[in-house]
């Protein structure tokens, strides 16, 4: 069959476009329902009103994490680097692993004081009397706040271009790339606007079914057309591709590898769109265990597009290469154009799974614009838009409406970056992941730290995270310590990225600032001001760390999953058709994945703060005596 007529791809997407409209609109009515409405319409459109659950839930969760990342760049990264590539499997693994660390207790701060933004979380914890002056929370809810805008944005152009180039690439050059950015952000407007959060979760709902659904078809029918895996496997063999283990240290090398899975397992838990939907989850006990069962999707989305990957080194031999392939990035269009053309089931395999691809591609990004919208109305405009102008609105309505006017400012931004982004040709891909964790790690103190460490001062936290984004920002811009800046990357000589480096310095300076607190120097505390809440995290141990050997089984199980103990440069073994690191690394990454869910369903606890449970029962009598006065 020809691939000059693209009837399924039409059709799909038409249904797509429709489903889109409805579900925006179905979005809107829910967010008004009585059950949903929480009475401020900035937090019914942005958060969801009071929170989301069910089906809604796991799907928004397990889409915050496909994107053009796992389709476009693990597709390009196989079928480029061959095994290496499973990297992604153990990293998206240690996401969930560190979100044990925060879930259980964002999720109940969530509900109990309405957080929709980490650096709500952040000032709120170090708000005096928690600091020793007033202004060090709001330096640390400012620098947190600008550190988690690069995820955001590096989200926005990665989706955007990746849309573009699989269009081009499918479409023969019938859609152009600057055609597809500019359709798929009309769709995502749309839907933002009209129905918000809820309405982005319900299309996440479309999306995570057409991309479980796709990426099996699209796997049995390159599986038919082309020979799978272990076709691939043979062409390796018989041309000696991939055919030796990475070298210890360098670019593509397993201390890459090993310093990628890490970096990210820890910095992605900053990323501000993943952290909303703990906050505005409605039942614990969905949030638990649909985070206990996202472990496993890994296997299935990204694990195909790998394959996917590697069957392209074999299907496209003659039609693709590094110099063929504008800006490396079209491997995953390039095949789903062949699969198209081989046969009436290849076409629509490859027509689902292209539209499944830019559902997801769409949905992330509207995730990312809702979260930059939100933070900036809570995190900048609420806090201190009244310093400048005294009549700055604050009502529900005014917020929701700058939060939209924000959408578009920002839509408007990532619009502009990705266009360039095409132009230029550089950062790729996998390169926008890669810097996109340079600023947002070094919230972790305040974070991670802030949550569980009631002695830890807001002092300590901001000293590291000025030295710390100071450090990552020199050590990033310096083609001398950067070996790729010059390619837009963030990566070493030695093959870590520069962010680690930065991180490790940052907490560093926490320790020592610390210890100089408690043992040289004690800073009064500044008197807690009117209006505040500061949040007292107390001594409680939850019961997710109060065990240390859960965490060092799981923590070595995840190293376990990077080939630091295979000898550099050997010859590659295989297992089926499989080489044997890769296969260790995959299966080393299932055993993480069934011990992250069995810590989610066994060892969450509700987080209580200190003097919540007071107030909640003094708000309960007053309630009650003013229900009493009435009758």
């Amino acid at each position: 069959m020809s691939g000059d007529t693209y009837g399924w791809f039409y059709a799909i997407i038409t249904l797509y476009v429709m489903s889109c409209v409805a579900a925006a609109t179905y979005a809107r009515r829910r967010n008004a329902a009585p059950e949903n409405d929480s009475g401020d319409a900035m937090k019914n459109h942005f958060g969801a009103g009071k929170g989301l659950g069910g089906v809604a839930l796991f799907f928004t969760l397990s889409a915050s994490l496909f994107s053009a990342y796992s389709v476009e760049g693990i597709a390009w990264e196989a079928w480029f680097k061959g095994w290496f590539a499973t990297r992604w499997i153990p990293a998206g693994v240690g996401v969930y692993m560190c979100f044990l660390i925060l879930a259980p207790r964002f999720n109940a701060l969530g509900q109990q004081r309405g957080y929709l933004t980490v650096s709500e979380v952040v000032y709120d914890r170090f708000a005096a009397p928690n600091s020793a002056f007033h202004l060090t929370a709001h330096l640390l809810r400012v620098l947190t706040f600008a550190a988690m805008m690069l995820p955001i944005f590096t989200y926005q152009v990665s989706q955007f271009v990746s849309c573009g180039r699989i269009a081009e690439a499918f479409t023969g050059g019938e859609v152009s790339e600057t055609g597809a950015i500019l359709l798929f952000a009309l769709i995502m407007l749309f839907v933002e606007c009209l129905g918000g959060l809820r309405a982005v979760a319900y299309t996440d709902i479309i999306q995570g079914v057409m991309l479980i659904v796709g990426s099996l078809v699209f796997f049995i029918a390159s599986g038919v057309e082309f020979g799978g895996l272990a076709r691939a496997k043979q062409y390796f063999v018989e041309e000696g591709k991939f055919a030796t283990m990475p070298s210890t240290a360098g670019s593509w090398s397993i201390i890459s590898y090993t310093s990628f899975v890490l970096r990210v397992s820890v910095a992605a838990t900053m990323f501000p769109h993943l952290a909303m939907r703990l906050f505005v989850a409605k039942d614990p006990k969905m949030l638990q265990r649909g985070l206990a069962g996202m472990n496993f999707t890994f296997f299935w989305v990204q694990l195909s597009t790998m394959i996917a990957g590697w069957t392209a080194v074999y299907a496209l031999r003659n039609t693709a290469s590094v110099k063929d392939i504008s800006n490396q990035q079209s491997i995953f269009g390039y095949l789903a154009l062949e699969l198209k053309a081989a046969s009436r089931f290849g076409d629509f395999a490859a027509s689902l799974l292209v539209l499944a691809a830019f559902a997801a591609m769409i949905s992330t990004a509207d995730s990312g614009l809702l979260a930059f919208s939100t933070m900036l109305v809570r995190d900048i405009y609420q806090p201190y838009a009244r310093l400048l102008w005294k009549k700055a609105p604050m009502d529900g309505a005014s917020l929701k409406y700058i939060g939209s006017v924000t959408s578009i400012c920002g839509l408007l931004i990532g619009l502009c970056l990705s266009i360039y982004n095409v132009r230029e040709g550089k950062p790729d891909i996998t390169g926008l992941f890669s810097i996109q964790t340079v600023t947002p790690i070094h919230a972790i103190p305040a974070v991670w730290g802030g949550l569980h460490l009631h002695w830890l001062s807001g002092e300590a936290v901001l000293a590291g995270l000025v030295a710390g984004l100071t450090a990552g920002l020199v050590m990033v811009l310096d083609p001398d310590f950067n070996d790729k800046r010059v390619l837009g990357l963030d990566e070493h000589s030695s093959g870590w990225n520069t962010s680690v480096f930065a991180l490790m310095i940052n907490l560093g300076v926490v320790a020592v600032f610390t210890i100089v607190e408690k043992f040289l120097w004690k800073p009064p505390k500044a008197t807690q001001l009117s209006g505040t809440r500061p949040l007292f995290v107390g001594p409680k141990v939850d019961k997710m760390l109060s065990n240390p050997l859960c965490w060092v089984v799981m923590l070595f199980t995840l190293l376990a999953a990077c080939p630091f103990w295979y000898k550099q440069e050997s010859a590659v073994k295989y297992v089926g058709a499989m080489s044997s690191y890769a296969f260790t690394s995959l299966f080393f990454s299932f055993v993480l994945a069934l011990q992250v869910s069995a810590m989610y369903l066994f060892r969450w606890e509700t987080f209580q703060p200190v003097g919540e449970e007071e107030k909640a029962v003094e708000e309960g009598a007053a309630a009650s005596t003013s229900t009493s006065g009435k009758a």
